[in-house]
């Protein structure tokens, strides 16, 4: 009897235990849920993310002097810039390709954060006043102005909008980028209405990454704004004196 006594007891606390393991765990998932993976649903209307995907039907690649095919690879649109149909266009990358040798030039060895590109040579009216409408232009003969970000200057780990860009030049004739910009310099603002085959920008000095300044030390001021001055024919720049 006393055997079945102890039978029965061990039995009833089995099933307590079990009872109480349970519940215990019904209560956890109620309070922390399952982790599962959901689909991101897509939202229309978002901006698409950049893609390094070639899809050369995408209406983005647009031909330029008759010639020249030119496509942005992950094209991202906005509004402003220094262009002549006020649209920026972001992308990882440019490529041209002349329609009459079939060669194809890529800007960049690697990817890197193009923050605008459009021709040189057009005129734009802003209307600031009604009754005194402005025109901007500028007239490079066959060149096509360039403006990326090449190296991580804030040292963020990204390539954006937030590092310093450098101004770029393509003679899509002889095939070549170049970077018209003084060393140490990034690009600020474009100034129009200068002479024929004559860019001019303002600049500054690239300022140490946040890592790079000295702790405890008071922040330096910052550096001055220049005014640059490239001629297109000589491949020659002149940087203005400092003002006073």
């Amino acid at each position: 009897m006393e055997k079945f006594r102890i039978g029965v007891f061990l039995f009833l606390l089995l099933v307590l235990a079990v009872l109480t393991f349970s519940l215990s765990k019904s209560w956890k998932i109620y309070e922390s849920g399952y982790e599962v993976t959901v689909d991101p649903i897509e939202d229309k209307d978002t901006a698409p993310e950049p893609t390094d995907e070639f899809d050369l039907e995408n209406g983005n690649g647009k031909v330029f002097w008759k010639q020249f095919f030119i496509y942005p690879v992950g094209l991202v649109t906005e509004s402003g810039g220094y262009g002549p149909d006020g649209t920026m266009a972001h992308a990882r990358n440019l490529y041209s390709v002349n329609l009459k040798t079939g060669a194809v030039k890529k800007f960049f060895p690697r990817n890197v954060y193009v923050w605008d590109y459009f021709l040189g040579e057009f005129s734009k009216q802003i209307i600031s006043n009604i009754d005194e409408p402005k025109l901007d232009s500028l007239g490079l003969d066959k060149r096509l102005l360039v403006f990326a970000a090449t190296e991580d200057t804030n040292k963020d780990g990204v390539l954006n909008h937030k590092d310093g860009k450098r101004l770029y030049l393509y003679d899509p004739d002889k095939e070549e980028l170049s970077d018209i910009l003084p060393q140490g310099y990034v690009f600020r603002k474009l100034i129009y209405n200068t002479a024929k085959n004559t860019i001019s920008s303002i600049i500054k000095k690239n300022p140490p990454p946040s890592s790079e300044k000295a702790k405890g030390k008071k922040a330096e001021p910052e550096s001055p704004q220049e005014i640059f001055s490239y001629d297109v024919i000589t491949a020659k720049g002149v940087l203005a004196k400092r003002f006073e």
